[in-house]
């Protein structure tokens, strides 16, 4: 059983990639999870101008009574190290994978030229593909890149257009969640020429404070910022906004957010998703559970008698309706409390 997938054009082994994000912060975490075997890697995004030094601590996470994790902030921003040491970083990776997938993630500033000349810079390093970070919800949107252009469908069109433009590998519009319809957003980047969309980038929150200290998470010297929300949290946002976008255009869908195991990335696909992108899971994981969801995956698609993942993709979309089609299938309702304990008991 294969789990292959093809993403415009570009064959992955498997629909499972790191994300953007720390853990793809160097060569050397690029080659482990490729060697591990992830079916590719979006590298952390790269900037020029905008780089700046991150601060410490950057993480906090939420967890239920149980300690299970529930959500997971960071106030991280793209890399700290400039395209000089990429350029080595790159190199390396070429060495030690060859013909290994790499999706190249940028962020620009204001300056939309910035965005041409840093997609030019990804293809002339072998970028497979272009993601355009338009969803990162600290540090930058105050700077009006990074989220800011995400919540401006004009803007959206605009660097995804120079983009598309400037390159001739395809594209893709990372978009951010905080918007009032994704699907809408999604629209302009396709108008604009991008061949696909990874929905969602993080969301705007602040994860908490401790009380005892009065002290805001995480702490940076007693103070802190808006961060981005991640986690198993996050999910049923996350395949909101696949399955809208899959419904609403024709965009080849990367799916993000609250992934921990093959089950998260099977519902995503039958959102609509081709590909996954799995972030924070590889932060208090690592790389190595990937042996066990390719292979659970490949179980259940044989025991379905599938036989491919495109058998799946957007499955679920179709019975996705309004409410008012819903009323019409209703000829009996529980009562609410009757409700509420089916839940509880479940």
């Amino acid at each position: 059983m294969s789990l292959e997938i093809d993403f415009e054009g570009v064959k992955f082994k498997n629909p499972f990639w790191v994300g953007s994000g720390p853990t793809s912060g160097s060569a050397d975490k690029i080659i482990q999870a490729l060697k591990a075997g992830w079916g590719g890697v979006v590298i952390k995004t790269i900037g020029d101008t905008i780089v700046r030094k991150g601060v410490r601590p950057m993480y906090s996470a939420m967890r239920s009574q149980s300690r299970e994790l529930m959500a997971f902030e960071n106030i991280e921003l793209i890399t700290e190290d400039n395209l000089e040491t990429w350029d080595k970083y790159i190199k390396k990776i070429n060495r030690e994978v060859p013909d290994a997938p790499i999706i190249f993630s940028i962020m620009g500033s204001s300056d939309i030229s910035e965005w041409g000349k840093l997609a030019q810079w990804s293809e002339d390093h072998g970028a497979n593909l272009i993601e355009l970070n338009f969803g990162c919800p600290h540090g930058e949107p105050e700077k009006r890149s990074g989220a800011y252009i995400s919540q401006h469908p004009d803007l959206v069109y605009e660097y995804t257009k120079e983009v598309v433009n400037s390159v001739g590998v395809p594209v893709i519009s990372k978009l951010s969640p905080n918007v009032t319809e994704i699907a809408d957003i999604a629209t302009k980047a396709e108008q604009a020429g991008a061949k696909a969309v990874a929905a969602i980038n993080t969301i705007s929150c602040l994860i908490g404070i401790d009380i005892e200290r009065e002290m805001l998470l995480p702490p940076v010297h007693g103070f802190t910022t808006y961060g981005g929300l991640s986690g198993p949290s996050v999910k049923p946002i996350g395949l909101r906004a696949v399955s809208s976008i899959f419904k609403n255009t024709k965009l080849t869908i990367s799916g993000i957010g609250g992934i921990a195991g093959w089950k998260n990335a099977v519902e995503y696909i039958m959102c609509g998703a081709t590909s996954v992108q799995v972030v924070t899971d590889t932060i208090l994981n690592g790389f190595d559970q990937i042996k066990e969801w390719t292979s659970s995956m490949e179980d259940f698609l044989s025991r379905h008698n599938y036989s491919s993942l495109e058998d799946i993709r957007g499955k679920a979309v179709k019975n996705i309706k309004e409410y008012s089609y819903l009323e019409n299938l209703i000829s009996q309702r529980d009562t609410i409390d009757d409700e509420m304990k089916k839940i509880r008991e479940a």
